[in-house]
């Protein structure tokens, strides 16, 4: 601080002293021709001997004028010098607050990017704290669909495990079961699935070799939204932006051992049926599913046969959903 008030005080010095010499100089230019007019006067008085004419004051007048212009000039190619000095010492300073600038340009530059940074942090993680909080909330939501669900004398976990049971004997007998189906509409033989009678039910469920697939048509349309629900939560972790594949892969993890092992795999074999094969291609690669012969035995031509005669209605955000492994 003291510098930078010591420096203008300096700067004005130096100008005050410049006018001075520019006022000197001015002034001995107009005065000069008194003074030369004088001194010859003084000089005709102190030696008698010596008469300037009049004329010749004018030549000794005039001759004098050229000390006075060589040092007119001295003064004007000094002027010059400072005048280059100044200019440099000007740009030097110039150099140094545009240095200066620069430097609180990019100290602010910093401390913008830092707050900006400060805010995304801040606002990913009360995303986060959002997504948690909604994550933490579905789970016992969706359990309360599974409890929900009724198919015959079979509720809850009951029903998920009757499902299981028969969906796994149609895995198991696939070309016998589409055999049977085909059979059936060449004779013209129509199942109400939604009109089943209990006992037909009760003997699917008693007997351990029988499976039936109108029976799996009634299992799938009644537990259908307690799947849709599971898959819909698990397509908003994968897709979730603000989570990395760590935090990703925890909640994932999370969700399953919430249920059961017969229900996950339960999950996976009806993701594969009801066309949901990014989100279980995505589960198997994270090893969240475990592979199953008896699902991926099963070609996609016969899924396709399967899911035209179920009449199953499609779930376009599950069916169409873009993930990157």
């Amino acid at each position: 601080m003291a510098d930078q008030e010591s420096s203008p005080k300096k700067k004005r010095s130096k100008r005050n002293c410049m006018y001075g010499l520019l006022i000197i100089v001015s002034v001995l230019f107009i005065a000069w021709p008194f003074i030369t007019w004088g001194s010859l006067s003084i000089a005709d008085r102190l030696f008698e001997g010596i008469n300037f004419p009049e004329t010749s004051r004018f030549g000794i007048s005039g001759d004098m004028y050229g000390g006075l212009n060589a040092l007119f000039s001295g003064f004007a190619f000094i002027c010059f010098i400072y005048a280059l000095y100044q200019q440099r010492l000007e740009l030097q300073l110039q150099r140094r607050e545009l240095s200066l600038q620069r430097r609180e340009l990019k100290a602010q530059c910093r401390e913008q990017e830092r707050q900006a940074n400060e805010f995304e942090l801040q606002n990913k993680l009360m995303k986060i704290q959002q997504f948690e909080s909604f994550f933490y909330n579905q789970i016992p939501i969706i359990r309360r669909l599974q409890d929900e669900i009724q198919i015959y004398g079979d509720s809850g976990r009951d029903a998920i495990n009757m499902l299981y049971v028969n969906l796994s004997r149609v895995e198991l007998h696939i070309k016998s079961v589409i055999s049977d189906i085909e059979r059936k509409k060449r004779e013209k033989f129509f199942v109400y699935p939604l009109d089943m009678s209990r006992d037909a039910y009760a003997i699917i469920k008693n007997n351990n070799e029988i499976w039936n697939f109108d029976v799996l048509v009634l299992q799938v349309n009644m537990i259908r939204p307690w799947v849709d629900s599971l898959y819909n939560l698990l397509l908003f972790i994968i897709k979730n932006k603000n989570l990395n594949i760590e935090q990703k892969t925890k909640y994932l993890e999370i969700l399953k051992y919430s249920f059961l092992c017969e229900d996950w795999q339960t999950l996976h074999s009806l993701g594969r049926l009801l066309n949901y094969n990014k989100i279980v291609e995505y589960l198997l690669d994270k090893e969240l599913f475990e592979k199953d012969e008896s699902i991926e035995k099963i070609s996609e031509e016969n899924i396709r046969f399967l899911q035209k005669e179920m009449k199953l209605k499609s779930n376009l955000s599950l069916n169409s959903c873009e993930i990157e492994l």
